[in-house]
């Protein structure tokens, strides 16, 4: 959502993709090769190359309509659906790889959000203050952690 798509929406003050990493775009074209070259074997080259070609298509779009959008505006932390406004935003927790990888299983929350992507060591928990919410914090990886920080607690001053 842009900020002129929504009235609650401000100045965007960070965004990040989370691309599926490297290995998932590899594993993705060598299966949907695979299944080209199946059908082709099974029914004949041509057809063969159009599933193949069809498959790859719908896996690269479903890669690409799947990597989350992390974003700050004045006033709302979103990343990729999920959207919390900054007031309910807490303290925020930087994990190396080996405190994200133990957040995330042997001491996970069974009710935490999680927007997690492969290939992305480091990440973020944030502890969520609204006490209407499910949740009690988020759990998602960033690139740039420090950086993402940094911004959400500028973003928390504006308001």
């Amino acid at each position: 959502m842009t900020p002129s798509e929504s009235s609650s929406a401000g100045q965007v003050v960070y965004t990040e993709r989370l691309w599926p990493s490297i290995g998932m775009w590899f594993f993705a074209l060598v299966m949907t090769a695979s299944l080209g070259i199946a059908y082709g074997r099974a029914y004949g080259i041509n057809l063969g190359v159009i599933v193949g070609t069809a498959a790859s298509v719908i896996a690269i779009l479903g890669l690409l309509k799947s990597t989350a959008t992390i974003r700050i505006d004045e006033f709302n932390f979103q990343v990729g659906r999920a959207r919390m406004p900054l007031e309910f935003i807490g303290q925020v927790q930087i994990l190396d790889q080996q405190e994200s990888r133990r957040a995330r299983s042997t001491d996970a929350h069974k009710d935490a959000y999680f927007q997690l992507r492969g290939g992305i060591e480091q990440t973020l928990i944030l502890e969520i203050t609204d006490t209407s919410d499910p949740h009690p914090y988020w759990q998602i990886s960033s690139r740039n952690p420090k950086i993402l920080a940094q911004k959400l607690a500028e973003a928390k001053g504006i308001n």
